[in-house]
């Protein structure tokens, strides 16, 4: 196993109060399959969904949800996990991460796309979710991004939770969407 070691700054974004980790991560690195069920997408209200939403929560939130994902990152891949002690699949890990940081969504990458807001790939930052097509089926693969054109996923056994970069063919070839999670308080907002 190919090993590599890279610092990582984890810092503030866009106005909160934000952590500065700098992070020495050892990483390994492609390609999970996970089933998937449909799931109705989330239809959120544009309504006073903006005045309630406090950039400082944001904030914060976004700094748990990459500190938990760091925290994974040499954790075990097991098809349908959803733990650290077991080991995770894609959509199993996103789900633990931002549940983590107090953030619902649902537990395949299908659904998971289908319940978040879309962001286009310019304005990707830290925190968004990045789906893949990996299996000739939109949103079958997803991670978190990480910032530096680089995002964490469960990929398979040989490789478990590890870093990836955008800009490999393989990935950029097959990039289906950038989705934002968003604490659970906004998400509750949408009309059903």
């Amino acid at each position: 196993m190919r090993r590599q070691s890279i610092m990582l700054p984890v810092g503030p974004i866009k106005g909160g109060g934000g952590l500065l980790l700098l992070l020495t991560l050892t990483l390994s690195g492609c390609a999970s399959m996970t089933p998937h069920s449909a799931y109705p997408p989330a239809n959120l209200s544009h309504g006073n969904a903006s005045s309630a939403y406090d950039s400082r929560a944001e904030a914060t939130t976004l700094d748990a949800v990459l500190v938990h994902t760091i925290a994974e990152i040499g954790k075990p891949y097991q098809w349908g996990g959803e733990s650290p002690r077991t080991g995770f699949d894609c959509s199993g890990l996103i789900q633990y991460v931002l549940g983590r940081a107090g953030v619902t969504i649902p537990r395949t990458s299908f659904a998971q796309a289908e319940a978040l807001p879309a962001v286009s790939l310019n304005r990707i930052r830290p925190g968004d979710l990045v789906f893949f097509n990996t299996m000739g089926q939109p949103f079958s693969h997803v991670g978190i991004y990480i910032g530096g054109n680089q995002f964490v996923s469960a990929l398979n056994r040989q490789q478990g939770v590890a870093v990836q970069s955008l800009r490999t063919p393989y990935w950029a070839e097959r990039l289906d969407g950038v989705r934002r999670p968003m604490p659970t308080e906004l998400l509750a907002m949408r009309d059903d």
